[in-house]
């Protein structure tokens, strides 16, 4: 709570993945990778309840297993490749019910974000009096890297303004849910970014990525210690 404001979270984990398989339950630095966003969660000082919607029972038992309340299992129309995260987000606030004055959507796919983002992002929203507040990370190489292709091939330096551009990271979303339901977008006109170091962001929906994310595990938690 903030304030007196109720703070609901929602972690949306369903458990197909075209690219990579059963994502969510894989073991990520000795734990399944949906883990490291459940134990964030508990650090925060500011939520009041958290949900876990799934259709994975390998994800429902590591909810279970870490103490969280049952998990909100999901009907098969939002549980396929086309599924909204915005529709995962109503059904679970369907289920649970009550009234809420910040939703916190934490994707299990940002696995190295910390309870002070996500405290951080809740206070922005709350202290702002903005719609919504986005987690955002800075381009991964300075701007002097990026550039343009033409039509003919040839690249040419700059031409953007790449010392404001920032990539949604996926890590932490905060929203109001009257707003976020009429809009059906976290985007809604005056929402506010929460800026994070790139590393912290980082979002895992390929091998690849996965990699890069377990390997940079030990200096995130050591940072974070």
């Amino acid at each position: 709570m903030i304030g007196d404001r109720r703070v609901l979270a929602i972690v949306p984990a369903r458990g197909g993945s075209q690219r990579l398989i059963a994502k969510n339950a894989r073991p990520l630095a000795g734990r399944p990778m949906v883990a490291w966003t459940l134990e964030a969660a508990r650090g925060s000082a500011l939520i009041d309840h958290l949900v876990v919607s799934t259709d994975d029972p390998a994800v429902a038992a590591t909810a279970a297993g870490m103490g969280w309340p049952p998990p909100f299992l999901r009907p098969d129309h939002l549980s396929g490749a086309t599924a909204s995260v915005i529709d995962a987000i109503e059904h679970a606030l369907d289920q649970v019910g009550g009234r809420w004055d910040y939703l916190v959507l934490l994707q299990p796919t940002s696995p190295l974000r910390t309870a002070a983002d996500i405290d951080g992002a809740i206070r922005l929203c709350h202290e702002s009096g903005a719609p919504a507040v986005i987690g955002v990370s800075p381009l991964p190489k300075p701007p002097s890297f990026y550039g343009r292709v033409d039509t003919a091939g040839r690249f040419t330096s700059g031409g953007v303004d790449l010392e404001r551009t920032v990539v949604i990271n996926g890590a932490v979303y905060v929203g109001r849910p009257d707003i976020l339901m009429r809009d059906r977008t976290f985007q809604s006109d005056g929402a506010l970014a929460w800026s994070m170091p790139f590393e912290r962001g980082w979002d895992v929906d390929t091998p690849a990525e996965f990699a890069v994310c377990e390997a940079l595990f030990p200096f995130q938690i050591a940072e974070s210690a």
